[in-house]
């Protein structure tokens, strides 16, 4: 059995050992951090265990990676969802730049026409077409309220296209050259000669059953209006002949035009209308709905 003395010894012997080991302790940082003893030592320990760090490590780095990987992807899709609606946006905005662009160069373009012109003239929209075979009409975004009277011609930047027949406080109705109810009096550029030429309800093709046998008329020819009547101004181009027909009766020749105006792609037209008309007094315009 233990006694209290070799109780005592014993724990006097370990004060000592600990008080030797801090002494040495002590004595070997001195030396490490002057003589840097210990780094061979502790570079050997570090390559002995880096193995077993990046194992421990591992876990942590892969989840980081599997993070940053998914939060980066989510990044690249909603960043590539707002750069395809911005690129739609720009397209958008490009196209409707160039929509202006076009109807600013054809306003232009009406605006010269319209010095040239020696008659009183102004830029109307259409708003509505009807291009039907049996009744072929515009409606343009002018009415009473801006002038318009009823037996206006209306052209575009090429020559005739129709004649307004019905006016509302802020719109009007054009029946259109071609439309089968309607004719306008026109001579030959070239020759001088008179006669009417008819719509046939086909946007490219007017028809001229009545041209005098003594006229001398040729494929190429252009009609422009004779004035004859006042129905319309005269000097404004309407067709050029592209076809001379056979004709069973002999008092007259017959022959097809095709419309100097761009029927089938109209934006903007110009009214027209004589002084006479534009000095005649306004009447209120009748109480209809333009179709």
């Amino acid at each position: 059995m233990w006694t209290p003395k070799n109780t005592n010894t014993l724990s006097q012997n370990n004060i000592l050992t600990f008080l030797l080991l801090e002494i040495i302790c002590v004595v070997l940082m001195i030396a490490d951090h002057s003589a840097q003893i210990t780094a061979p030592v502790r570079a050997s320990i570090s390559a002995l265990t880096y193995p077993l760090v990046k194992i421990v490590e591992l876990p942590q780095q892969v989840y980081q990676f599997i993070n940053t990987t998914v939060s980066d992807q989510a990044d690249l899709l909603t960043e590539n969802i707002e750069l395809k609606q911005k690129l739609s946006q720009a397209q958008i905005d490009l196209l409707q730049m160039e929509v202006v662009s076009q109807q600013n160069s054809e306003l232009r373009k009406l605006l010269h026409t319209k010095q040239l012109l020696p008659l009183k003239t102004t830029a109307a929209f259409i708003v509505n077409i009807n291009t039907g075979k049996n009744n072929q009409y515009i409606i343009i975004n002018q009415g009473f309220n801006q002038g318009v009277t009823v037996g206006q011609s209306v052209l575009d930047l090429n020559g005739v296209v129709g004649q307004v027949d019905k006016v509302a406080l802020e719109n009007a109705h054009v029946i259109l050259i071609t439309n089968k109810n309607h004719a306008v009096p026109v001579e030959f550029l070239r020759t001088g000669v008179r006669t009417f030429i008819y719509g046939t309800g086909e946007l490219d093709n007017l028809s001229l059953p009545e041209i005098p046998q003594s006229a001398e008329i040729k494929v190429g020819d252009v009609l422009i209006t004779s004035g004859y009547g006042g129905a319309f101004p005269a000097g404004l181009k309407v067709a050029t002949i592209n076809k001379i027909l056979d004709s069973s009766d002999k008092s007259f020749q017959r022959a097809t035009a095709k419309p100097s105006a761009n029927l089938k792609l109209m934006k903007q037209v110009l009214l027209v209308w004589s002084l006479e008309n534009q000095n005649h007094e306004k009447k209120q315009p009748e109480e209809h709905a333009i179709p």
